[in-house]
């Protein structure tokens, strides 16, 4: 059944349109029927469709993503279970980023942004076990250049009804925050093709905001994934 349907793709990729795959999945698709481990650092599908998931398996390839977590998120995935544990009941949580680069601009298209506030969004209800009202917003700022600021209002109940308020303030410059992750999820995607490992990466789901594989959004639960791989490596 794979390759029939990986048969049938390769001539539709020739076509001008519609297009068979996004261009993600192209890349994806072209990485690994080479033979290469491929990692999404993007909200893009990349090898999350199932025809190319199933090709990596076959081709003995490693991958992983999607879209690194480097900021607000990153926060969320370490705060929203710290409320979680403590009782401390979500009423709503907002969050405002604005960033420059050619991130930013990408993100001022509102077909992307729509994917990236999805992916910021959608770890809350998984993390604190119900939704709460949320707004996540994504702003292109130009002159920020490389910086980007995360302003979040967090509003949650406590003792006896108590309504309290935390608000916190991101702010990094987005390439150096990215920058060794790529270096680490290359090496780990090196290591684990070394190893004869194929499909999905869950060790690495603390790198990413929608990890492939895995439905734990708490980073510190993640990053013990991450740590137990590299402990029973001999």
């Amino acid at each position: 059944m794979l390759y029939e349907v990986i048969g049938s793709l390769v001539p539709a990729l020739d076509r001008p349109a519609p297009a068979a795959l996004p261009t993600s999945g192209v890349y994806a698709f072209a990485a690994i029927d080479a033979g290469l481990p491929y990692v999404n650092m993007t909200p893009s599908r990349g090898a999350t469709l199932p025809a190319i998931e199933e090709l990596a398996r076959k081709r003995g390839v490693p991958h992983a993503g999607q879209d690194l977590k480097t900021g607000e998120t990153l926060i969320k995935s370490v705060l929203a279970p710290m409320f979680a544990r403590r009782n401390l009941r979500v009423l709503s949580w907002v969050g405002h980023n604005i960033l420059g680069n050619r991130d930013g601009q990408v993100l001022n298209d509102p077909d992307n942004k729509a994917s990236k506030v999805k992916s910021k969004d959608l770890l809350l209800a998984e993390l604190l076990g119900y939704k709460p009202q949320s707004h996540v917003s994504i702003e292109y700022i130009e002159s920020l250049d490389d910086w980007k600021t995360a302003w979040d209002h967090i509003h949650f109940e406590g003792f006896l009804g108590t309504k309290m308020m935390m608000q916190f303030t991101w702010q990094g410059c987005d390439s150096l925050l990215a920058a060794p992750l790529v270096i680490d999820l290359v090496r780990l995607a090196a290591l684990a093709q070394r190893r004869g490992e194929s499909g999905p990466m869950p060790h690495t789901a603390c790198f990413f905001k929608s990890p492939v594989g895995v439905t734990e959004h708490d980073f510190g639960k993640q990053f013990q994934m991450l740590e137990d791989y590299l402990v029973g490596i001999k």
